[in-house]
C-alpha cells in the first residue's frame, strides 16, 4: 500500500515539473523582428534657433506740414492705406482766410501794375515831345517794376496760401498698413513736430534677432549665411537674406545683434514675433537619424537603440540641431552601427531582435508590429 502511494506521489510530481517546464518554454519571447540603418558619416548645416521681431524695411512716419486743431481721422488703425488718401484733416477755416487775403493782395497788385503800365506808357509818349522831364519819366519806369515785382510776391503768397491749405488735408505718403494714431481729434498739432502715426509697407519686412556669444565659438558670420525664418505654429519657413550683422557684443545681455529681409509675403505682420534659425556653419563626420527614434531619458540626456550581436543595446548620443526630419547626432554613433529605425516602444536594453527582411513592409519609427 505504502509502494503504491509512493508511486502515485512521484507521477504526480513529475506530471508537474513536466507542466512547468512546458510553461518556462512558452513564455520564452522570440526576437523582436526590427528595420536598421548603417550609421555612415556625413556633413550638416550646423544651426543655431532663436526669436526675432518682424519690422517694415520701409516705415514713413507721417506729420503734419501745418500747425492747427486735428478736426478728423479717416482711416481705421491698423488698415492698409493709398498713397494719397487723406488720413487726418485740421481746422482749415484759418487756411481758407488766409487764401482769400492773399487772392485780394494779388487782385490789388494787379490793379496797380495796370496804373503803372498806363502812366510809364504816357510818360514814354510825354517825353518824346518834352512835355515831361527826364525825372518824371524815370519815375514812372521804376514804378511799372515795382509794381510788377508786388504782383509776383502777391501771386507767390497766394500759391503759399494754397499749399497751406491742401496740407491741412494730411494724405498718406505711400502705400502700406496705418499704424496707432499717436493724436485725438481737437489735438493741437504742430507743423514739423507732431507724429500722427507711422506707415509700414509689410510686403517688404525685416526680422531683428539676436543669438548668444556662446553659439559664436567657431562660427564665421557673412551675410551669405543661410536664414530661415518660420510660419507661426508650423514647420514650414520662408528663406531671409542678412543684411546686417553687428561688430559688438552687447555686453549686457550677451548676445549679438542680427538682421534679415524677408522676401515679399503676406505671412506676417510688422512687430511679430518668430522663430528664426540661422547657419553658423558645418558638422563634420556627424550622422543622420530620424527624429521619431531619438529617445529623451530622465536625466534630460538622449538615446538610441543599436544592434549588437542580436540584442538591442540602449546608446547615448549627443545631438546637434535637427534638419528636415532627421537629429543631427555629433557624438554617441560610430561607422557601420546598426541604428534600430522602428518598434521603439517595445525595445529594452538586452532585449532579443533580428532585422526584419528587407521585402517586408516597415512600420513607422515608433509603432508596433504584430508577430
Amino acid at each position: 500500500m505504502q509502494l503504491k502511494t509512493v508511486f502515485v506521489i512521484s507521477v504526480i510530481a513529475a506530471a508537474v515539473l513536466a507542466g512547468c517546464g512546458d510553461k518556462k518554454a512558452s513564455v520564452e519571447r522570440a526576437p523582436i523582428e526590427v528595420a536598421t540603418m548603417t550609421a555612415t558619416p556625413t556633413t550638416a548645416f550646423r544651426w543655431v534657433d532663436t526669436f526675432g521681431q518682424t519690422e517694415g524695411a520701409e516705415e514713413v512716419e507721417v506729420r503734419a506740414q501745418v500747425s492747427g486743431v486735428l478736426r478728423k481721422l479717416n482711416f481705421r488703425e491698423g488698415e492698409r492705406v493709398k498713397a494719397g488718401q487723406t488720413l487726418f484733416e485740421i481746422e482749415k477755416d484759418p487756411y481758407e482766410a488766409q487764401l482769400r487775403q492773399a487772392r485780394a493782395q494779388t487782385q490789388q497788385a494787379k490793379t496797380q501794375l495796370i496804373k503803372a503800365r498806363r502812366d510809364a506808357k504816357r510818360a514814354s509818349e510825354l517825353i518824346k515831345v518834352n512835355a515831361v522831364s527826364r525825372q518824371e519819366y524815370d519815375d514812372a519806369q521804376s514804378a511799372l517794376a515795382v509794381a510788377k515785382s508786388a504782383l509776383a510776391l502777391a501771386q507767390a503768397q497766394e500759391q503759399n496760401a494754397e499749399i497751406d491749405l491742401s496740407h491741412a488735408m494730411v494724405p498718406a505718403p505711400v502705400d502700406g498698413i496705418a499704424g496707432k494714431s499717436e493724436v485725438n481729434i481737437g489735438s493741437l498739432i504742430s507743423a514739423g513736430t507732431t507724429l500722427l502715426t507711422s506707415i509700414t509697407q509689410p510686403d517688404t519686412l525685416r526680422v531683428s534677432f539676436a543669438i548668444g556669444d556662446k553659439s559664436l565659438a567657431g562660427a564665421t558670420l557673412t551675410k551669405d549665411n543661410l536664414v530661415r525664418v518660420f510660419l507661426p505654429d508650423s514647420k514650414k519657413f520662408l528663406p531671409a537674406k542678412l543684411d546686417f550683422i553687428s561688430q559688438q557684443v552687447d555686453a549686457n545681455r550677451g548676445t549679438l545683434r542680427l538682421r534679415a529681409v524677408l522676401p515679399p509675403t503676406d505671412k506676417f505682420l510688422p512687430g511679430q514675433y518668430v522663430q528664426v534659425r540661422l547657419m553658423m556653419g558645418e558638422y563634420q563626420n556627424v550622422y543622420l537619424v530620424p527624429q521619431g527614434i531619438v529617445r529623451q531619458k530622465s536625466d534630460g540626456t538622449y538615446s538610441v537603440y543599436v544592434m549588437e550581436e542580436g540584442v538591442a543595446r540602449e546608446r547615448g548620443v549627443l545631438l546637434g540641431n535637427w534638419e528636415g526630419k532627421d537629429w543631427i547626432v555629433t557624438g554617441g554613433l560610430k561607422p557601420g552601427d546598426k541604428v534600430i529605425t522602428n518598434q521603439i516602444l517595445r525595445l529594452r536594453e538586452g532585449i532579443k531582435v533580428k532585422e526584419k527582411n528587407a521585402s517586408e513592409p516597415q512600420n513607422a519609427a515608433t509603432g508596433d508590429t504584430k508577430q
